[in-house]
């Protein structure tokens, strides 16, 4: 979202008293909360959020495939060096 993207800036009573409203409002765009004169949060739809989500998750397993590419674990092979190093520290402490 950033600085760029034109927000509807309200404070934090502003929100509690008239709640309803902007609960209507994020369905159309985000509403950023002020406290004291100050950015403390960002209200947005569901789906908004899901989005969002959705484009995170995308974002960081292209960067996992591009670690592995790279000669990093898969994560397959992350999952099998943390159990066998985890059994193999069980059978010490016996």
């Amino acid at each position: 979202m950033g600085r760029a993207a034109a927000v509807k800036t309200v404070s934090a009573t502003e929100i509690k008293n008239r709640s309803g409203q902007y609960l209507a409002r994020v369905a159309v765009e985000p509403v950023a909360v002020e406290k004291n004169g100050r950015p403390v949060a960002v209200l947005l739809s569901f789906e908004e959020c899901e989005l969002l989500q959705r484009s995170d998750d995308f974002f960081w397993g292209q960067a996992a495939c591009a670690a592995e590419a790279e000669g990093f674990l898969s994560v397959e092979d992350s999952l099998r060096y943390l159990q066998d190093g985890a059994s193999t520290e069980d059978r010490v402490a016996s």
